[in-house]
């Protein structure tokens, strides 16, 4: 499998057609469908360590401002 690197940028592109999403698109419908994700985030400020393990995890919302 190839790793990839989602820079995800504005939660919009979950929603939006553009070329952003056109390729990520044509790169899945391009490689085997994963077992597994890994996701890291770096959005935490704490002094320590934490994994989140459940195969359903909440959304957790950093960005604000959607239009309605």
């Amino acid at each position: 499998m190839p790793a990839a690197f989602f820079g995800h940028g504005t939660p919009m592109n979950a929603l939006d057609q553009n070329r952003y999403t056109q390729a990520w698109r044509a790169f899945g419908a391009a490689i085997p469908r994963p077992r597994a994700i890994l996701v890291i985030s770096a959005h935490w400020y704490m002094n320590a360590t934490a994994v989140t393990a459940m195969s359903r995890p909440k959304t957790i919302q950093d960005f604000y401002v959607f239009p309605q």
